[in-house]
């Protein structure tokens, strides 16, 4: 089975962050030593995965707070470092990536926690994005373009029908 470019950029991402949590190197040094070697060159997936690894650093502190706020009974100190940086992931994508589908973002973070994380993890992380993309939309900041609204639709009507209920 052959693994879509932008996937591939994803694991890269994760796995490059994940480096920069546990090492304490330095961006520089995690960019050039462990995400670029990783990173495939094809279909925009090498500007994807860098700009997806500079905005989650960049913005950590926000995504946190968003991530805090919305993982009801989890202290960020409890949660998977793992699951954490994939819901950064996440979160930052919902934020800064107009052009990717809050859908899309949604299955590849479940996606990368089924395969790097523990078997919980993948309801753990759907969970805490369904919510965050909730309040998000509500609040207006979950804007996407027209590229970025594919199953917007559908994802809405799921959302208000759990979340008024």
């Amino acid at each position: 089975m052959t693994i879509p470019p932008r996937r591939r950029a994803r694991y890269a991402t994760l796995q490059a962050l994940y480096a920069h949590m546990l090492s304490g190197d330095s961006q520089t040094h995690v960019y050039e030593t462990t995400l670029l070697p990783r990173l495939p060159r094809q279909d925009g997936a090498t500007e994807m995965g860098i700009r997806l690894f500079e905005t989650v650093i960049s913005n950590q502190d926000q995504l946190d707070q968003i991530i805090s706020e919305n993982a009801r009974n989890w202290d960020l100190g409890r949660i998977l470092r793992i699951d954490l940086i994939i819901l950064r992931m996440a979160v930052c994508e919902f934020l800064h990536f107009d052009r990717i589908p809050p859908k899309a973002t949604m299955n590849e973070a479940i996606e990368l926690a089924k395969i790097f994380s523990t078997e919980e993890s993948k309801d753990f992380v759907n969970g805490v994005l369904d919510t965050i993309a909730f309040r998000l939309r509500k609040e207006g900041r979950l804007i996407k373009s027209e590229g970025g609204r594919q199953g917007w639709e559908e994802m809405v009507r799921r959302q208000d029908t759990q979340h008024s209920s």
